[in-house]
């Protein structure tokens, strides 16, 4: 049966009965708490009192708090609100701040820290007394100086933030990118307004302006939600954190930068685009392409690489052939850097470069862990290439991803790193290149004749393209969605014995073309010619790839 504070006052021998008879008449004439009247009326000592309290209210009591505190909590509680509401930061751990008070019942002081740092709050007790000692120990200025604090943090105004505003923008930023497939968020401070662009299918489309004096708030938010030091502004900062919206949890990667007008932050929803399936059907591949890629996965052991430019669509097409080879028989593991898409039957791992989780050390783990498939997120040294070709070797399906302009220069880029040629000849199974092209929206999509320079820069004889005029489906851009295009590359036992031999890049280019692999230019101009992009987008990527 659980006793009221009453009670428990009595029970604990902390008042008598009759001491507790006065209480209640007081608090009956005066309506004030039973808290204060018994310190007024001198019935029993503060720590006795909040220590019974404590256990009614099912809290932690501490004593001794000074000695509790971690001076490393002074980044998120900044000095002016500790001492505006007389509490103490003890810890910060899985995304809420705990802190010490003496006056549990003061719920919205508690509300407003919560929504001025943006972070969930919990509190324990401790005494008055207590509490000022802390706070005078916690924040001296050698105590400052020790947690590396630079400078007292900029802290909102409750009185401008008009019922936490600066919640609902960063919300309503995120919710307005993810309704839009926008891949970035971009934060541009200027001298008097802050400016906000998505990225959207490549472009940075402007979205709208706040005024100067909201950056920092809406900054000092993302921060705090990407577990950022809010106190120093001097340095770029890197962190993520995770928003769930309709029931579906979006990653975000969170970059910011100084700049003389405040702080550039930029963040990176992963997974968040609605309109991916992950399957290769739904690439929308060529038929050639599909073909080339399917013969390829059936292989039982060998390396699969894509390569392409940071955000031409690497990550999805290796996520679209893992979801066909993803069955119940067999294992498959990934370490990826980050995770952007988590899927069920398949075990992912993410890099951590501060606790020495590299590439590298995952895939050695990973081996021993007996896997069939191996997808690797993306070589970057020479051991993670040794380890991947080694067991490409051994028996295993690796899949990876390389940065390289074109897809056999991803052999001459493995051979730089100083694998053996033989070794790369004898793993390497197919070589993927892919770039990203425009879709022309389709309902404002239009047939135009092709003018004579467009001909002579595509090398083409077509006399008629389609583009989109624009309207607002499309938001006047003519273009809705982009689609990867690909040269895809099988190696056969003549490019093998080629590569084993360090041939050139010059001749394994001849032969492709000699045997009449479908390069880039073909499937760009396949794509122009059925009108699903423009002469524009196509001579984006083929100027980009060739010059």
């Amino acid at each position: 049966m659980k006793l009221t504070l009453d009670e428990l006052l009595v029970s604990e021998k902390i008042l008598t009965p009759q001491q507790m008879e006065a209480v209640s008449l007081i608090q009956k004439e005066t309506g004030q708490a039973t808290f204060h009247i018994i310190l007024d009326q001198k019935f029993a000592k503060e720590k006795d009192v909040l220590r019974v309290l404590a256990k009614s209210l099912k809290m932690e009591f501490i004593d001794n708090l000074a000695y509790n505190v971690n001076p490393e909590t002074i980044r998120v509680f900044p000095k002016n609100l500790a001492f505006k509401y007389r509490m103490v930061p003890l810890r910060v751990a899985e995304g809420t701040l705990t802190l010490a008070t003496a006056n549990p019942f003061n719920v919205a002081a508690i509300e407003d820290i919560a929504m001025i740092t943006g972070i969930s709050v919990q509190t324990v007790v401790s005494t008055k007394a207590e509490i000022d000692q802390a706070l005078d120990r916690l924040y001296t200025p050698r105590a400052m100086e020790k947690a590396e604090t630079p400078e007292e943090p900029e802290v909102v105004d409750e009185a401008s933030l008009e019922s936490s505003p600066v919640v609902k923008i960063v919300n309503t930023l995120i919710i307005e990118a993810y309704k839009r497939n926008a891949s970035d968020i971009h934060l541009e401070p200027e001298a008097n307004h802050t400016r906000v662009r998505f990225r959207i299918d490549g472009d940075l489309i402007h979205h709208t302006d706040f005024d100067q004096d909201r950056h920092s708030l809406v900054s000092t938010r993302i921060k705090i939600l990407a577990g950022l030091n809010i106190a120093e502004k001097r340095i770029p900062q890197d962190g993520s954190f995770q928003f769930t919206h309709d029931f579906k949890k979006i990653d975000i990667r969170v970059s910011s930068l100084p700049t003389p007008y405040g702080e550039n932050i930029v963040m990176r929803l992963l997974g968040a685009d609605q309109n991916i399936e992950y399957s290769l059907s739904g690439l929308g591949l060529s038929e050639s392409t599909l073909k080339t890629i399917e013969k390829a996965i059936q292989v039982p052991h060998g390396i699969i690489l894509v390569t392409g430019p940071t955000g031409s669509g690497k990550t999805t097409t290796l996520y679209s052939i893992l979801a066909k080879l993803a069955v119940p028989t067999v294992s498959i593991k990934t370490v990826e850097d980050p995770i952007e898409r988590k899927f069920e039957g398949i075990t992912q791992v993410q890099v951590n470069q501060k606790a020495g989780l590299t590439f590298a050390a995952g895939l050695r783990s990973i081996l021993r862990q007996d896997p069939d498939i191996i997808m690797i997120g993306e070589i970057r040294d020479t051991e993670t290439a040794e380890i991947a070709i080694r067991s490409a070797i051994t028996g295993h399906l690796v899949l990876s991803t390389i940065h390289t302009n074109d897809a056999l220069s991803s052999v001459i880029r493995l051979i730089d790193m100083g694998i053996e040629p033989f070794k790369v000849g004898s793993s390497l199974v197919c070589v993927i290149s892919q770039r990203l092209v425009k879709k022309i929206c389709v309902h404002c999509k239009e047939l135009i004749e092709i003018t004579p320079a467009q001909q002579r820069l595509l090398k083409t004889d077509l006399t008629h393209i389609h583009h989109g005029k624009g309207c607002t489906k499309c938001n006047h851009t003519g273009y809705s969605g982009r689609m990867a295009v690909f040269e895809t590359v099988l190696i056969d036992s003549a490019l093998e014995e080629m590569i084993s031999k360090n041939a050139g890049l010059e001749a394994m280019r001849n032969y492709a073309r000699d045997k009449g692999i479908p390069m880039l230019r073909e499937e760009v101009l396949l794509f122009i010619e059925k009108g699903v992009t423009t002469v524009d987008e196509g001579l984006r990527i083929l100027y980009n790839v060739e010059n």
